[in-house]
């Protein structure tokens, strides 16, 4: 388990924060300084102070997320470290710390199984940002109009020959980018998911208590939310498995 606190970028970003930097830099030093010093709680406070400024960052996502994994908070852990991987999908610190917090859930899910292609274009799309996808896709698309103008005004059929094809890939690539940046937008806005933080959570087939209990899971375990009704909630783990639970169980992502 990387228990290392993110410090120096973190808190460079905070000064250039409009209005509470200065404070929030503060808070996120004394914080770190609490851990350090093993006194968890403390330290979950003063980086609460941080989130009520409605500053956010994976540093301090990961940072929580470690407090908590220290005091044996199985959901809690879980989930900061699952908000801190949203933000930064690639960093191995939070990968790895990630996987020690799933091992103390009580409930042990194997995901289903991707097919190769899929393995690779998750790869391809998680290597950057949606944000950095952005610039890249504005970036390529400008290429291709500044190539598309030098076909149009150039008067060497060589070189006319050389701008046209580069504009089409550069077309071809922008659009392609584009459409991951779409994609990942779309999957962000529809698909919700969350923490469990009840203790135990009874699964029913239907949403009614009155109906087949399925199977029961407990704090920490990560569902993706499918539906919901007065009341109740209906869950879809990483194994396919479906079924309905009460509400307000789950902390959503």
């Amino acid at each position: 388990m990387k228990f290392n606190m993110k410090n120096s970028i973190y808190i460079v970003l905070l000064f250039f924060k409009i209005g509470f930097s200065q404070t929030s830099a503060l808070l996120f030093e004394k914080g770190n300084e609490l851990y350090n010093k093993g006194e968890f709680e403390l330290a979950i406070n003063e980086y609460n102070k941080i989130l009520e400024n409605d500053i956010h960052s994976n540093e301090l996502y990961f940072n929580m997320a470690n407090c908590y994994y220290r005091l044996n908070r199985v959901a809690e852990s879980n989930y900061y470290f699952e908000k801190a991987l949203l933000l930064s999908p690639n960093n191995k610190d939070i990968i790895d710390n990630l996987s020690f917090a799933k091992n103390m859930t009580l409930d042990s899910i194997e995901e289903l199984p991707e097919t190769q292609l899929q393995q690779n274009i998750n790869y391809i799309i998680l290597f950057f940002s949606t944000r950095i996808w952005a610039f890249i896709s504005i970036g390529l698309m400008s290429i291709f109009f500044i190539t598309a103008l030098l076909y149009l005004f150039s008067f060497n059929p060589n070189y006319k020959r050389v701008y046209f094809s580069l504009s089409i890939i550069f077309l071809l690539i922008s659009l392609a980018t584009s459409t991951i940046i779409w994609q990942e937008s779309k999957k962000s806005n529809e698909i919700i998911k969350g923490i469990i933080f009840s203790k135990e959570l009874s699964v029913f087939s239907e949403p009614n208590k009155r109906n087949e209990e399925i199977f029961v899971l407990h704090e920490g375990t990560k569902v993706e939310i499918l539906d919901r009704l007065t009341g109740w909630e209906k869950i879809r783990l990483a194994n396919g498995s479906e079924g309905w639970v009460i509400e307000n169980q789950i902390k959503y992502l």
